[in-house]
C-alpha cells in the first residue's frame, strides 16, 4: 500500500488557497479502504446508469440470449442454423450499439465537466486578480496620503503657519519670504495633486473590492457545478466501462456459439462451455500477471521514472522542456481568453508522441479516461486536498481506484482533445483550485 504525499505550495496568489473549501475528492486516511469504497460507490452508480441507458422497466428491454441447447438444436437443419446465425449476429451488433450509446453519454458528460471546470478556474483567477489589484490601489492611496501629510508637516516647520505676519515684520528681507511663499505655493500644488491621486486610488480600490466580492460570491456555485459535473462524468464513464465488460463477456459466448453453428465437428454443450471458460481463464491470467508485476514495482519503487525533487514530487516526463506556462492566455483552439490551468511539457530532444508519462507522487487514481478538451487524461488524488492531472495522452496505463506510486508509468503522451501537438498538460490543484505546478515540481 502506498502512502500519501503532502506538499505545501511555495507560493500562491492572494486567495488561491481558501480555507473552508472542500477538496474535489476528500483526502483518505486509509487510501486502500477509500479506493475500495469509492470503487464500490462508482460501480453502484454505474449499474444504475446502465439501467437508465437501457431504459426504465429493464425486464421489458432484456436481451434474450440463446442458450447452448438452442444453438446445438439449431444445427438440425440448415434453415434453423441460418436463422440462429442471423439472430446471434444481430445480438452482437445490438450489444455494440448499446456500448456505443453509453460511451456517447460518457463523452457528453466529460465535455460538460470540462466546460464547468474551465469556467470555475477562470473565475477563481479573475477573482484573485481583482483582489490583488484592489490591494495595490489601496496601498497607492495610503502612500499618497502619507506623502501629502509629510509635505504639510514640512510647510508648518518652515514658517508656513503665518506668512502674512512674517511679511509684515520682515522689512528688507521680504524678498526671501516671497521666495518662500512661491516655493510653498508650488509645494501646496503638489500636495493637492497627491490628495487627488489618493482619492482616485481609494475610489479605484473600493470599486475593485466590490467587483472582487461579487466574483468571489459566484465561485461557490461554479465550484458546485464543476464538482457535480465531475461526479457525473466519472459515473457515466464507469457505466460505459461496466457495460463494455458485460458485453465483451457475452460477446465471447456469442462468438463461440457462432463457431458451434458453423463448425462441422460435433461437440457437447460442456465442450463449448469449456472453450469459453478457457478463454476467460487465459484473459484473467494475463490480467493477474500484469497486476502482480505492477504491485512488485510499486513495492520496490523501481518504475524508471524521473527522480523526485526535494519536495518529493517528480516530473511527468523523464526529460522535459516547458512550452507553455500556467496562467491566463488566449486559447489557440477555442480562441477565447481563459485560464491555462497547467504547464505544458514536451520531451527534451524530441520524441514526445508516445513518451511514457509518470505519476508525480504517490496517490489514488480518481479519473482515467476521456475528459473533454483534455482528451484522455488521468487524475490522481495525493491526499490532503492535493490532486494532479495528466492530459492529452494517446493511451492510459491505469484505471479508476488504482493506487500508484511516484514515478509509476500511468500513460503515454499524445495529442488527444483540444491540442495542437503531442505534449503533456500537467495540472496541480489544492482543494480543487488550480495552482501553478512550479510550486510543487522544480521544472
Amino acid at each position: 500500500m502506498t502512502t500519501s504525499t503532502t506538499v505545501s505550495p511555495s507560493s500562491a496568489s492572494p486567495r488561491s488557497i481558501r480555507s473552508g473549501r472542500s477538496a474535489r475528492i476528500a483526502a483518505p486516511t486509509n487510501r486502500r479502504r477509500w479506493a475500495r469504497w469509492a470503487a464500490a460507490l462508482t460501480l453502484a452508480a454505474s449499474l444504475v446508469a446502465v439501467d437508465v441507458l437501457r431504459g426504465e422497466g429493464g425486464a421489458a428491454f432484456a436481451i434474450d440470449y440463446p442458450s447452448w441447447e438452442d444453438v446445438l438444436a439449431a444445427r438440425s437443419s440448415e434453415e434453423a442454423k441460418a436463422a440462429e446465425v442471423s439472430n446471434i449476429r444481430s445480438l452482437i451488433e445490438a450489444a455494440q450499439a448499446e456500448v456505443e450509446a453509453a460511451q456517447a453519454v460518457a463523452i457528453q458528460k466529460a465535455d460538460e465537466y470540462s466546460a464547468a471546470q474551465d469556467a470555475y478556474d477562470t473565475a477563481v483567477f479573475r477573482a484573485d486578480e481583482l483582489a490583488l489589484q484592489a490591494e495595490e490601489a489601496t496601498a497607492r492611496a495610503d502612500a499618497s496620503n502619507k506623502q501629502a501629510g509629510m509635505l504639510v508637516s514640512q510647510f508648518t516647520r518652515t514658517g508656513g503657519g503665518d506668512l502674512s505676519l512674517n511679511l509684515f515684520v520682515s522689512g528688507e528681507d521680504s524678498d526671501d519670504l516671497l521666495y518662500q511663499l512661491g516655493a510653498m505655493s508650488r509645494l501646496s500644488e503638489t500636495t493637492g495633486k497627491l490628495y487627488e491621486r489618493a482619492v482616485q486610488d481609494r475610489n479605484t480600490a473600493s470599486s475593485l473590492t466590490e467587483q472582487a466580492d461579487i466574483a468571489e460570491g459566484e465561485l461557490a456555485a461554479l465550484k458546485v457545478a464543476a464538482q457535480e459535473a465531475f461526479d457525473a462524468a466519472v459515473a457515466a464513464q464507469a457505466a460505459a466501462e461496466a457495460l463494455l465488460a458485460e458485453q465483451e463477456s457475452q460477446r465471447m459466448v456469442l462468438e463461440e456459439q457462432l463457431k458451434a453453428l458453423e463448425s462441422s465437428t460435433v461437440k457437447t454443450v460442456a465442450d463449448y462451455e469449456a472453450g469459453v471458460a478457457e478463454r476467460k481463464r487465459l484473459e484473467e491470467e494475463a490480467r493477474r500477471k500484469a497486476e502482480e508485476e505492477r504491485q512488485r514495482a510499486l513495492e520496490e519503487g523501481g518504475y524508471g521514472g524521473p527522480p523526485p525533487s526535494v519536495s518529493g514530487w517528480g516530473s511527468p516526463l523523464s526529460a522535459w522542456r516547458v512550452t507553455d506556462e500556467w496562467g491566463m492566455r488566449f486559447h489557440p483552439i477555442a480562441h477565447v481568453n481563459r485560464l491555462h490551468a497547467g504547464i505544458d511539457l514536451v520531451q527534451a530532444g524530441g520524441g514526445t508522441c508516445g513518451a511514457p508519462v509518470y505519476a508525480a507522487a504517490n496517490g489514488t487514481v480518481i479519473q482515467a479516461g476521456y475528459n473533454g478538451g483534455l482528451g484522455y487524461s488521468v487524475t490522481i488524488n495525493h491526499g490532503g486536498g492535493l490532486t494532479t492531472v495528466y492530459a492529452h495522452n494517446s493511451s492510459l496505463n491505469v484505471g479508476y481506484g488504482q493506487d500508484v506510486g511516484g514515478g509509476e508509468l500511468i500513460a503515454y503522451a499524445g495529442t488527444t482533445g483540444s491540442s495542437t501537438g503531442c505534449h503533456v498538460h500537467f495540472e496541480t490543484r489544492v482543494n480543487g483550485d488550480s495552482q501553478n505546478p512550479r510550486n510543487f515540481v522544480n521544472f
